[in-house]
């Protein structure tokens, strides 16, 4: 009994320390998807107010400078579908964090449950154990004055 009670708390605390490094390692997940993410939203300006230089320019361009805009426009759209993929990784990262939430969840729920039936187990060994002794004490009594009588 006290050896299941030992396991489950040290099967708690395992899972404690699962959570918090899961949760640590989704903290470190989301600071670099907001970094890559603030990368590329400064990246997608730049290359927005470039686009819009170019557009804006003298109606003689060079070839090659409707090339280099032409490749702006290519990058801006590259950055812009990158940058949606992380806002879709984010989002599925967060369903992910709240799935693993739930199980945790149920593992402590499961836990307590096991942890609440095996104290009410020891509880109602000791109750037993208490009870035996009584009797014990009854019968030693009842042997003493029998021993007497003889």
């Amino acid at each position: 009994s006290q050896a299941q009670r030992a396991a489950l708390l040290e099967e708690g605390a395992a899972l404690a320390d699962e959570r918090e490094g899961l949760e640590q390692e989704m903290a470190a997940q989301r600071t670099e998807q907001e970094a890559a993410k603030a990368a590329l939203d400064e990246k997608v300006s730049g290359l927005e107010a470039e686009v819009e230089r170019l557009r804006f320019e003298e109606s003689g361009k060079t070839t090659e400078a409707e090339e280099y805009q032409t490749h702006l426009e290519e990058e801006l759209a590259e950055s812009q579908a990158q940058r949606a993929a992380l806002l879709e990784e984010g989002v599925a990262n967060a369903a992910t964090r709240e799935e693993q939430e739930r199980e945790m969840a149920a593992q402590r729920s499961e836990q307590e449950a096991a942890k609440a039936s095996l104290e009410e187990k020891v509880q109602g060994l000791e109750a037993e154990l208490a009870k035996l002794r009584s009797d014990e004490g009854g019968l030693m009594n009842e042997a003493e004055e029998y021993q007497t009588h003889l």
